[in-house]
């Protein structure tokens, strides 16, 4: 009778030790973001940060590994709607095959845009990919946005991207 009870006693915490993590697991990939649908819109488009750079910046991760940093120039980057950015975005990526820098209005806007295509890849749990710099950038991703550090002369640059989706 001991045995059977402490057989079930056993059989109780083991269950509860496998479904408990199996239950977080699931949670949290219920809360991930998908990555490639939509795209990222630099914290600070229309406002400060644009006016500095004159430009908004976006980025775009398709699912076949290609990375687009996309410069709307500002102010007429203001007018842009997100549909016609994700627009933009398909566009840039019928016309590129290979590792580009390209310029055009991609029929959606009223002032050439710069298209930086890059593929990207995984180290751990960052995305990293070639930006334009000695050293690759790197993507660290967050519940609805993304970080981007830049490598700097003397310090990182991080710049947050919040996730655009049509809904």
């Amino acid at each position: 009778m001991k045995k059977a009870i402490l057989k079930s006693i056993l059989l109780s915490i083991l269950t509860t030790i496998a479904i408990v993590p199996a239950t977080a697991l699931s949670e949290q990939q219920a809360k991930k973001m998908d990555i490639h649908a939509g795209h990222f819109s630099r914290e600070g488009n229309n406002a400060s940060p644009s006016r500095t750079t004159k430009n908004n910046i976006y980025i775009k991760l398709f699912k076949d590994q290609w990375i687009v940093t996309l410069h709307i120039p500002y102010p007429s980057a203001t007018t842009v709607t997100p549909e016609a950015v994700d627009k933009v975005f398909e566009q840039i990526k019928k016309q590129a095959k290979t590792r580009a820098y390209m310029r055009g209005t991609y029929g959606q806007l009223t002032e050439p845009a710069t298209a930086q295509v890059e593929k990207y890849g995984y180290v751990e749990d960052r995305i990293i990919y070639e930006c334009g710099s000695l050293s690759p950038c790197t993507i660290n991703l967050g519940d609805g946005y993304l970080e981007l550090i830049k490598p700097g002369v003397i310090n990182e640059h991080i710049i947050k991207f919040n996730h655009v989706v049509d809904q």
